[in-house]
């Protein structure tokens, strides 16, 4: 049957209209159902349970109201974390009105809950020893119209938590690491608790760290731009920080970021503790990295800017190699064995000299500075 004469059947559809009467992109679309669907929930259940508060006499009474207020905590949450999405996607905002809603939630460590009251965990993004990293949002940037309403959050694990002396000897790192204002050093804001959980708040960073980064060419060095670039970028947040009498204590390419623009971050300054506090060390909780860590490190000797620059050689010899100097081993067991890094080919001789003296299993005959290395590599 020709087209024509076909009955209830659609016409075709016309010209796409582009003008004022287009359905908006999908995003912007999405944004609105949530905002939309969620700030008639947020006011549904809020309604919902001032009337029922004066009823909730009885333990099945008192067991609803709780209810009510988790769901409203999870409902809270979810609101701000898609504003905070928006926020990202489409610049900075006047900021936001939501509302003085308390926080009823009782849910904690997980995505959706809401840290003293201001920081909602949104994301996952790593897990190690010392506990699990989230992208969490930030009331105060959000409410205050900021375009990045993000922040990382470090949510330590229960072997920090249960013990006091780790708690002190972290907390004093913590403070110490926001002292440290460099471009090549990620910023640490804050270390607070909320009941049961202790978190550190941290810049949240974009790119890549670096131990991902190496894995994707293992056994071939990287582009001599790039080994330039994350070289210059550590070396100079290496220095800054042990002119400031800060030690890192647990250098290694996972806590290196690299970002699109080749900005090099160093992450985690001084977690790993720089010493021994009332019989209570971070390598027991396996805070320390093995195949990074200094010999000393393994004994238990004191910290020393010289066990960052062990692992500096390590990592440099990465970038030029494609490997580790020593297969991964631990510096005791790579000594014991008596083990020497096949030398880097075509390197100047200082270079090369610089990179061994770094790896040297005496502490004493290690190089003593970052800037004594960073001159050898690029100015030799």
């Amino acid at each position: 049957m020709p087209a024509a004469a076909q009955t209830g059947v659609m016409p075709p559809a016309g010209p796409r209209d582009t003008g004022a009467s287009a359905l908006p992109g999908f995003d912007t679309l999405k944004t609105r159902v949530d905002d939309a669907v969620l700030s008639d929930l947020i006011g549904e259940y809020r309604s919902l349970r001032q009337t029922r508060g004066g009823e909730a006499s009885d333990d099945a009474g008192a067991k609803r109201g709780n209810m009510l207020d988790g769901l409203l905590g999870t409902y809270r949450s979810a609101r701000f974390r898609s504003d905070a999405k928006r926020a990202v996607r489409d610049g900075a905002t006047s900021g936001v009105t939501l509302g003085k809603l308390s926080d009823y939630s009782t849910q904690r460590a997980g995505i959706g809950s809401i840290l003293r009251d201001r920081f909602i965990l949104d994301t996952e993004i790593g897990r190690g020893g010392m506990g699990v990293v989230y992208s969490a949002v930030d009331r105060r940037r959000l409410e205050a119209g900021s375009a990045q309403p993000y922040v990382a959050l470090k949510l330590l694990n229960d072997d920090f938590r249960s013990n006091s002396n780790a708690l002190r000897t972290l907390e004093a790192e913590a403070r110490k690491a926001q002292s440290l204002a460099h471009p090549n050093i990620a910023t640490v804001f804050d270390f607070d608790r909320d009941k049961a959980e202790v978190f550190i708040v941290m810049e949240l960073l974009t790119g890549k760290p670096l131990n991902r980064l190496l894995a994707t060419s293992t056994g071939q060095p990287m582009p001599i731009g790039m080994i330039a670039a994350v070289l210059k970028g550590i070396c100079a947040g290496l220095s800054y920080a042990h002119r400031n009498g800060v030690i890192h204590s647990d250098l290694k390419p996972g806590n290196i970021f690299v970002g699109d623009d080749r900005q090099v971050k160093l992450i985690d300054f001084g977690l790993a503790t720089a010493g021994t506090v009332d019989g209570f060390d971070a390598g027991e909780l396996q805070a320390l990295t093995a195949a990074y860590a200094s010999p000393e490190m393994f004994e238990g000797a004191p910290r020393d800017p010289r066990d960052d620059i062990y692992a500096l050689g390590c990592i440099a010899y990465q970038l030029f190699m494609g490997f580790h100097p020593f297969a991964m081993k631990p510096a005791n067991e790579a000594q014991a064995q008596g083990l020497v890094p096949e030398p880097v080919p075509d390197l100047d001789p200082a270079a090369w000299a610089a990179i061994l003296s770094a790896l040297h299993f005496d502490r004493q005959q290690r190089m003593t500075t970052v800037d004594a290395f960073a001159a050898a590599i690029f100015e030799s």
